[in-house]
């Protein structure tokens, strides 16, 4: 049978449902009673990437034979999905869509049993249930009320309190009677507990509705593909003829955005961007494009501004929050960032860009107990994920909690103890644990598995725990290959230039030192390269204005105070080596002592 022969077929079903839901009389159920009649007909939806890899999930009720409904916000033509009830999976083609109004369906060869629709609006204070896979974590039920019916420019929506979370879209609101009355919507969080649900009524108009937007559905299906394909001017084209035909279409808007960004055209992206929020300014969606936009391009004062008119046009979303969060941070309003984050956690304690924000606020505070804390916190809401505990562990790392680290890393998820970023985390453990050959072993075991998502990262690690067994010639070739992987990295530039030096091949690492200096004359960091540099090549009289300039711009770094004592004492400058030395005892005692006792006592100098 034809999709759309099955879809007709299907319809009459469901209206026959639909009779046989009225004709029932009522009889309020208990939670338990609810779940237990309504649990089979609510799956979960992966959508996976090209490798068959799951990189979201949601809910997906199930309203005919071989026929499911969930909402259409990020689904595309095209997309691989697949429906799982337990460990039994199906895969599942996109049908028809109905973008405004958030609703597509899913086709499938899964048996089960179907939800008796209940199309009349229920009242407010009316009992109703949520059934639904929130956060991934499998199908769970929650209860609440009706809060009232809220019109939309679609039509009218039904708000209510059940708690729902990430995953729950697609999923089920039920009645006292087990009856299917919404499908749930997780875009809006205008609240706590104020969430939104797609009355069951439109179901019986998604086809009728997709087939009037059939024109547009081909046009937006071109430009995802075209997008998927990386063909950026064709898709550049593409939103061109549609905006032509159609101007101020937002679809094509937003296609002739995305194009522009890839093309690294930034003035005709912002152009687009601000084109899309003249013709919807009430779309939060809209507004967030552009802020995000002037974000990543560094106009900060206007992505501030806009952040905080969206904040004030919709306080409850926790979006508008993040973004005005950011714009703050970036512009170092470190405190009002903070209360920001706090803001955007309050409306939506799922948003995790808020707590890295948090995270990335408080290293920047030298809170590190704070970061270790926020990880720790995402680690638990994401058991199953291994991104979280790969930041716990960065953040462990920097607050020099080792053992924390090394404990870490044996609770991965099992799925993930195998892989290039678990051996990589591992190698740069056992290095700042004193046990330089396991990192150099764990390092190149990252190395040799696939995908690599740092492999110039890795590579660096790879050549500091080599520079700790002197292994000079391995871990400059390590050092080239972070180069070579990442030629943009200023970061591990210096660090093949001080290898060079420390490995004998001074001369290479002054020109890499001298080209640095060159390109950001304002750098501390490659200023004192270019001094230590100089002082192995015994150019002492080079080397101190070099040595002097970094510590103008950083006077606390006890790399550069020590080479200055040895510049001084090698021009015969006792007092000025005196007061380096004494600068350098105040920042670390212990290097102090060990400089005192190689570079001033030879020289006869009283302490």
């Amino acid at each position: 049978m034809h999709f759309q022969d099955h879809r007709h077929a299907a319809w009459r079903g469901f209206a026959g449902l639909v009779l046989l839901g009225l004709a029932q009389q009522a009889c309020a159920l208990s939670a338990q009673q609810v779940y237990a009649r309504a649990a089979a007909s609510v799956v979960a939806l992966d959508i996976l990437d090209a490798d068959g890899q799951r990189i979201a999930e949601r809910s997906a009720t199930r309203v005919g034979e071989g026929r499911f409904v969930t909402a259409c916000e990020d689904l595309q033509s095209g997309a691989t999905l697949q429906l799982r009830a337990g460990q039994d999976t199906a895969p599942a083609q996109l049908g028809a869509r109905d973008r405004e109004r958030n609703l597509c369906e899913l086709l499938a060869a899964q048996a089960g049993p179907p939800l008796v629709p209940q199309p009349v609006l229920p009242q407010a204070g009316q009992r109703v249930f949520a059934i639904s896979n929130a956060l991934g974590l499998g199908v769970g039920i929650s209860e609440g009320v009706v809060a009232g019916l809220r019109q939309d420019a679609a039509g009218s929506l039904i708000q209510f309190t059940a708690p729902i979370s990430p995953g729950s879209e697609g999923g089920a609101l039920l009645d006292a009677q087990g009856q299917l009355i919404a499908i749930l919507d997780y875009r809006r969080r205008d609240g706590q507990n104020v969430n939104f649900g797609a009355p069951v009524a439109w179901l019986q108009e998604l086809a009728a509705r997709a087939a009037a937007d059939a024109a547009q559905l081909a046009r937006l299906d071109a430009g995802h593909a075209l997008a998927r394909q990386a063909q950026w001017p064709a898709l550049a084209a593409h939103a061109a003829q549609w905006l032509a035909a159609q101007p101020g279409q937002a679809d094509a808007l937003r296609f002739a955005a995305e194009a522009a960004r890839a093309l690294r055209q930034p003035t005709e992206e912002l152009n687009a961007w601000r084109a899309l929020r003249r013709a919807r300014p009430q779309d939060v969606e809209a507004g967030l494009d552009l802020a995000q936009a002037l974000l990543l391009q560094e106009q900060l004062a206007e992505a501030g501004t806009l952040a905080r008119q969206l904040v004030v046009e919709h306080a409850g979303e926790a979006q508008t929050h993040w973004l005005l969060a950011r714009a703050l941070h970036a512009n170092g309003d470190l405190d009002a960032a903070e209360s920001a984050y706090r803001r955007a956690l309050a409306a939506n304690p799922w948003l995790v860009g808020a707590y890295r924000g948090l995270a990335t606020l408080a290293q920047a505070r030298n809170d590190h107990g704070a970061a270790v804390a926020i990880f720790a916190r995402l680690s638990g809401l994401y058991p199953d994920e291994v991104w979280p505990r790969q930041q716990l562990v960065g953040a462990l790392l920097r607050a020099q909690d080792f053992a924390r680290a090394h404990t870490e890393l044996q609770n991965l998820p099992p799925a993930q103890t195998d892989n290039a970023e678990a051996w990589a985390l591992r190698g740069v453990v056992a290095a700042r644990m004193g046990r330089p050959e396991a990192a150099v072993q764990a390092l190149r075991t990252s190395l040799a598995r696939e995908p690599q998502q740092d492999q110039a990262w890795v590579q660096a690690e790879l050549g500091a725990a080599l520079v700790g067994l002197e292994r000079y010639p391995e871990a400059i070739a390590a050092l080239r290959e972070a180069v070579r992987s990442a030629p943009d990295s200023t970061l591990w530039r210096v660090r093949l230039a001080d290898t060079l030096r420390l490995g004998g091949r001074a001369t290479e690492a002054l020109a890499i030192a001298q080209q640095l200096t060159a390109e950001q004359a304002d750098s501390a960091a490659h200023w004192g390269l270019l001094g230590r540099v100089l002082v192995t090549l015994d150019r002492h009289a080079e080397a101190l204005p070099a040595l002097e300039r970094a510590l103008q711009t950083d006077a606390r770094d006890a790399d550069l105070w020590a080479p200055l004592v040895l510049v001084h004492q090698n021009l015969g400058q006792h007092p000025q080596a005196a007061e380096a030395l004494r600068r350098l005892r105040e920042r670390d005692p212990a290097r102090a002592d060990l400089v005192y006792r190689s570079l001033v006592l030879p020289y006869g100098e009283n302490r």
